[in-house]
């Protein structure tokens, strides 16, 4: 898993035209550099100067880290802490190996991060570690809750209503404030199948399935969602596990498993 993140790492490195090769081979290549929250470090390659900001640094069990970066554009000469203040942003946040910066880089100086800086670093958070979003935003967990609940119930109301779109929208608060709430997320799928907006739906049930892998509903919205698409290998790979990951409904999966079949029997 750990060598798999290296190899994101490098590929995001690559994609934002920072070269970890090239890095290593810098004629004034630093001693190793271990970066912290704050770090404004910068290096030299082809492109011109490549700057970067260290919003945080998450630490791995076996010693290494994840730096999260703020990434600027690349400039012609080299960036000093004040022109950075007025740099472009190139992605505001992106988690990299933090050993991808120990030689090449350059630490200039270190400034805490704004609440501006950290927009896309709280993003992250909220996606992928709701708990530590909340400490870190300092917001009550429990009116949080309170306001998604409000929001899907009246969202669900306007769904037996047949007010359809009005549903969406509403469905899209509670998702908005908790976006671990996987039963709003496949309720409002669910609609967007009702209108005939299958992509959408994929979109959601595949969100809900991140949120939630165990969800039945949605795994097998999921495949239904593919067979309408006209993905019929992909739908029926859904459906034959969906035969043994959900044996209760094996039938469900197994009667449309059939269908798929004959879809593709019959071109």
């Amino acid at each position: 898993m750990l060598r798999n993140f290296a190899t994101i790492c490098a590929l995001i490195l690559s994609a934002l035209g920072i070269s970890s090769a090239q890095a290593n081979d810098t004629p004034n290549a630093k001693e190793k550099l271990a970066v912290k929250p704050g770090d404004l470090i910068v290096q030299q390659d082809r492109n011109g100067w490549s700057a970067i900001k260290i919003l945080a640094v998450d630490p791995w069990p076996d010693g290494t880290a994840a730096a999260h970066c703020l990434t600027y554009k690349a400039v012609p000469s080299k960036p000093t802490v004040e022109s950075l203040t007025r740099a472009a942003v190139l992605v505001w946040h992106a988690p990299i190996d933090a050993a991808s910066f120990s030689h090449g880089w350059e630490r200039i100086g270190n400034q805490a991060p704004s609440k501006e800086e950290l927009i896309g670093f709280v993003e992250y958070l909220k996606l992928t570690d709701f708990p530590r979003y909340i400490s870190f935003t300092g917001q009550d967990s429990k009116e949080i809750v309170r306001k998604a609940n409000e929001h899907y119930k009246l969202a669900y109301t306007l769904g037996d209503q047949g007010k359809r779109t009005e549903a969406i929208a509403e469905y899209s608060q509670p998702i908005e404030l908790f976006p671990l709430f996987y039963e709003a997320i496949d309720n409002r799928a669910f609609i967007y199948m009702e209108l005939g907006k299958i992509r959408e739906a994929l979109r959601d049930f595949e969100q809900s399935l991140r949120v939630n892998p165990n969800g039945m509903a949605a795994f097998f919205s999921k495949g239904e969602c593919l067979m309408k698409l006209g993905d019929l290998k992909a739908a029926k790979d859904i459906f034959q596990e969906g035969q043994t990951r959900f044996p209760e409904q094996r039938a469900t999966f197994t009667k449309f498993l059939e269908q798929v079949r004959a879809l593709q029997k019959n071109g």
